[in-house]
């Protein structure tokens, strides 16, 4: 089980490595303050965060047809679009205008099954909504000029039909067919935008989202207004009051003093608030009271609901820099958590954890930059040392944004563009490569008397998600095998693992890590260390997917087979992160 004992506290507090200020950040507040030269204000690990300035991603209401769901993996054209759109109707300024879009067109022809109805019925109104919004910016700065030109005519003329003219003139400007150009051209750099975000959250471009979100405004009921009302009454006057750090960290330390410890009152605040947001609450506590929160949850906890909540407080490139370092100290080696990190965090992911991982395994003296690497190979060896080596390089190569430009398209309906656009998936794979590359594997494995394991890492290692699905599509033309059925009748151990995780990984995300929890949970005892890292890693990019996949698989939900197999507040906080719905 973690153990932060030893060298955690470095890094709570706000102090150490000038993390305090938050490592993540999303949503309309300025970005916290303190990055310390890791990450410049951004991080990979983040899905919150948004292609469009200023909203937040993953908190919007649903829309009028329903929810904005994740599945459909694979080459469905539609999955991929309303993710960039919803941050628009977290606008309170937009919702407040109560506009209601118009009915969407018919759905394109093929379109016949009820998912796909829905999945486009859903964009529609999400689209429409984004160019609303755009459409009402842009109105802004003619209205403006437009109350210039009243002015000067009332002044010289007080004859009020001149105000009928210039809005009648205002809203031919918005519907003119440039303007109309101009709005889909924005759509189409915003969808790309996203596009490019998602890619380097998860490597594909499939939809993502966490169960834990940007907390923005107080609920009328949340437990810490109840609290601040005994203490500040003008908090009530505020119908929503903005999240503040100041609030919870009152709230915390109120439940950490004197005798006792009211551990759900942790257990709500962590679990509602991201991990932005809880880098904020580390530095804000210390400033208001000359402790460190850290210390004093860890002295107020134990077992694992300590491990859960200490976890909870680690900035992510941190987190996996820590899991890597005591699966590699720790007595033995930790095979499966090395595989679960490195197969599965994208380049941008893997850069940041590096940055970290010298002063997390070397917290005493400066580590060289190879430091995660020199671990690798001192603590395993032969094949799949080289696996994780180059998996370590976060160098695998990426999906560009003038790939993206050449392979997004308008949505059209009988001839006519309905502004939406969809990712024509086959201009994301060079097709010449995958049938070489399906034929290099062929012979490296099945049409040969033993292995070449080389081979299987260089294709493996360095080619695109996109280019590895195509390339596994060829495989099973050439050789009417799956790719992960070669590798378990050609490799083995190890190495088998690690080529097995990448390839499910890359095929299905959501899917693998669903059957890691499946696997932690099930049977004699509870591998506590996997499901802490997994529930507390992917709360902020692809619970909601996972959940979804786990259901398909066990017939039951996380939710349940957390609550059935865990205990008190350790079972509290995970049920609390994964979500009962």
């Amino acid at each position: 089980m973690f153990n932060f004992q030893s060298n955690y506290p470095s890094y709570g507090g706000g102090g150490g490595y000038g993390y305090g200020g938050g490592y993540t950040s999303s949503g309309p507040p300025p970005p916290p303050q303190g990055y310390g030269g890791y990450g410049g204000g951004y991080s990979a690990y983040n899905v919150n965060q948004s292609a469009y300035s200023g909203y937040q991603m993953g908190s919007a209401p649903p829309p009028p047809t329903g929810g904005y769901g994740g599945g459909g993996y694979g080459s469905n054209p539609f999955q991929a679009i309303q993710g960039c759109y919803q941050q628009f109707q977290s606008n309170p300024q937009f919702q407040q205008q109560q506009w209601q879009p118009p009915p969407p067109p018919p759905a394109p022809q093929g379109m016949v099954d009820q998912y796909n109805q829905q999945m486009y019925q859903n964009q529609w109104y999400a689209q429409q909504q984004m160019k609303e919004q755009i459409a009402q910016q842009m109105g802004i700065k003619k209205k403006k000029k437009n109350k210039r030109r009243q002015k000067r005519r009332q002044e010289e003329y007080d004859d009020e039909e001149d105000e009928d003219e210039e809005d009648e003139e205002d809203e031919e400007e918005l519907n003119d067919p440039n303007v109309e150009a101009l709005l889909k051209e924005k759509l189409r750099s915003v969808y790309i935008d996203e596009l490019m975000r998602r890619l380097k959250v998860s490597g594909t471009l499939d939809i993502t989202e966490g169960t834990i979100g940007y907390y923005h405004s107080y609920d009328p009921e949340d437990p810490v207004v109840k609290y601040m009302a005994s203490r500040d009454e003008d908090i009530l006057k505020k119908k929503q009051p903005n999240w503040k750090a100041e609030y919870d960290v009152q709230y915390l330390r109120d439940a950490m003093k004197g005798l006792g410890t009211n551990e759900d009152a942790i257990t709500y605040v962590i679990t509602t608030r991201n991990n932005a947001q809880r880098q904020e609450m580390k530095k804000k506590f210390k400033t208001s009271y000359g402790r460190d929160l850290i210390e004093d949850i860890e002295s107020e906890l134990s077992g694992d609901y300590r491990s859960a909540v200490m976890a909870l407080f680690v900035p992510p490139a941190v987190y996996d820099a820590y899991c890597i370092k005591e699966a590699i100290y720790g007595p033995g080696t930790d095979e499966a958590s090395l595989i679960e990190i490195f197969m599965t965090r994208t380049n941008p992911q893997i850069q940041e954890l590096r940055n970290v991982y010298g002063d997390v395994a070397s917290p005493h003296k400066k580590a060289s930059g190879t430091l995660i690497e020199k671990d690798i190979e001192g603590d395993t060896s032969g094949d799949f040392k080289r696996l994780l080596v180059a998996a370590s390089q976060g160098d695998r190569t990426e999906i560009t944004r003038e790939q993206l430009e050449e392979a997004v398209e308008e949505i059209t309906v009988e001839g006519n563009g309905t502004g939406m656009y969809q990712v024509n998936y086959s201009k994301l794979a060079d097709m010449n490569m995958a049938k070489r590359d399906a034929d290099k594997l062929f012979k490296a494995g099945e049409d040969r008397w033993g292995t070449d394991e080389e081979e299987f890492i260089r294709i493996f290692s360095t080619r695109d998600y996109y280019q590895l699905r195509a390339t596994w599509d060829e495989y099973v033309k050439l050789t009417q095998r799956d790719i992960t059925n070669s590798v378990d009748r050609e490799t083995s151990g190890d190495f088998r693992s690690g080529l097995k995780a990448i390839a499910q990984n890359i095929k299905c995300r959501p899917k693998y890590f669903a059957e890691r929890l499946k696997k932690a949970i099930k049977g004699i005892g509870t591998d506590d260390k996997t499901l802490i890292r997994i529930v507390v890693s992917r709360a902020e990019i692809d619970m909601v997917q996972i959940k979804k996949e786990f259901l398909e698989m066990t017939k039951q939900t996380l939710w349940k087979w957390i609550h059935d197999d865990t205990s008190g507040d350790y079972r509290k906080v995970l049920c609390a992160i994964v979500g009962k719905n």
